[in-house]
């Protein structure tokens, strides 16, 4: 995947921004935007099931469609690998309008998590769908004795870095957009805040 040509007819390769925040902040926030709103009660967030899995890929297919990001469609076979363990949907009127999908991770040192995708539905957004993911994976983290979250933003996605950042994540670090990702080159190339295609060792489309 290559950016815009310098002048000199050279491209650079775009990259992920690996973006960090506090679990507890990031709840706060959330949890400050609805101080003085009342929660659409039309807005529903839980963990998915296996049933669920043929229509979480049709919303994450679709959430991504109008997106900058180097997308690619996701299949089903290829959805099957993951672990559904902290991936959650949100529906509105009994209807998916959202995902977020969060993995709780250990080192040497601590227990950090991550979100590799998050995705509303054109039609849904600005509507809190966002806010009640970031809620219920900060609330999730929490849980699971996460002190800090890292997630990845691609670098022309100025909407979802502003989102991101409003939920107090901040740059830490770049991740180039490798070309074909094997399963076992996938923690080489970054340790923290992985996408869900990277996770399945898939390459997004162009590069």
């Amino acid at each position: 995947m290559t950016a815009k040509g310098d002048n000199d007819g050279s491209t650079t390769p775009k990259s992920y921004l690996i973006m960090k925040a506090s679990a507890e902040e990031a709840l706060s926030l959330a949890a400050e935007w609805w101080e003085n709103k009342e929660v659409p009660k039309y807005i529903h967030v839980r963990m998915i099931e296996r049933t669920d899995l043929e229509a979480f890929v049709e919303l994450y297919n679709k959430c991504f469609l109008a997106s900058p990001d180097p997308f690619r469609l996701l299949t089903l076979e290829e959805a099957q690998r993951l672990d559904f363990e902290g991936v959650f949907v949100a529906e509105m009127w009994d209807t998916y309008s959202g995902f977020i999908a969060c993995f709780v991770e250990k080192d040497e040192n601590s227990i950090y998590g991550e979100i590799t995708g998050i995705g509303v539905l054109p039609s849904r957004r600005r509507r809190g769908v966002a806010t009640a993911l970031i809620r219920c994976a900060s609330e999730y983290f929490i849980d699971a004795g996460v002190e800090d979250v890292y997630c990845e933003v691609f670098e022309d996605n100025a909407p979802s870095q502003m989102l991101i950042a409003s939920y107090g994540f901040k740059e830490v670090g770049r991740r180039d957009i490798p070309g074909i990702t094997a399963p076992s080159e996938i923690e080489s190339i970054s340790p923290r805040g992985g996408k869900i295609m990277r996770r399945l060792g898939l390459r997004p489309m162009g590069s």
